[in-house]
């Protein structure tokens, strides 16, 4: 869809969609950015995907799997030129400390708010309040996406960037009543063309 402005993808996703090579994804999107997932060593992986991927965002999770930060390697990271998405954001004080480390994006998962009772949509007004008004060139990215609803809460809530599955995009395109009209329209231009 000429509409995509880029994308994002996690080894969930890849595997759910046995995808062999993030290689290929990234050549698909040509220079749009496409934020790939570090795991692990996510120094190694961050400067491995960058080297060979000229459109690679990186992704790097504020928390560590074993509950430590990992804000110097967000920080070090961007230092390098590395373009860093912190993502698995939860809160706005979350946001603030990936900012501040210098994450390029911040990915705020406003389906997992919702889903433990948070007003996601203050949230992410919050988040972009935060960083409108600071020194920093930091974009608030939505993800997490779950309904048509969510995307346009966080449209009308002022994001940057939302990320949409392909599921959701259709629904957001489609309109019966559309449809309906345009087959409508059709149908009475050729009755017009064949009464000329």
């Amino acid at each position: 869809m000429p509409v995509i402005e880029g994308a994002t993808t996690n080894p969930s996703i890849l595997l759910k969609e046995e995808t062999a090579s993030i290689y290929e994804f990234c050549k698909m999107l040509e220079s749009k950015p496409v934020s790939i997932e570090a795991c692990g060593d996510f120094i190694t992986d961050a400067r491995g995907y960058s080297k060979k991927i000229p459109n690679a965002v990186i992704k790097v999770p504020l928390l560590a799997p074993d509950g430590r930060d990992n804000l110097e390697i967000i920080k070090a990271l961007s230092k390098e030129g590395i373009s860093i998405n912190c993502t698995a954001l939860m809160s706005l004080s979350q946001v603030i400390f990936a900012a501040k480390a210098g994450a390029r994006y911040v990915s705020l998962f406003v389906g997992r708010v919702d889903d433990e009772g948070g007003d996601y949509y203050q949230m992410i007004s919050d988040c972009v309040d935060f960083l409108d008004n600071e020194d920093t060139e930091t974009k608030l990215i939505v993800g997490s996406i779950r309904t048509v609803g969510n995307v346009l809460d966080a449209v009308k809530a002022g994001a940057h960037i939302v990320t949409i599955p392909p599921n959701i995009l259709e629904k957001m395109l489609m309109h019966r009543y559309s449809l309906e009209t345009v087959r409508q329209f059709e149908a009475d231009d050729a009755k017009l063309k064949a009464i000329k």
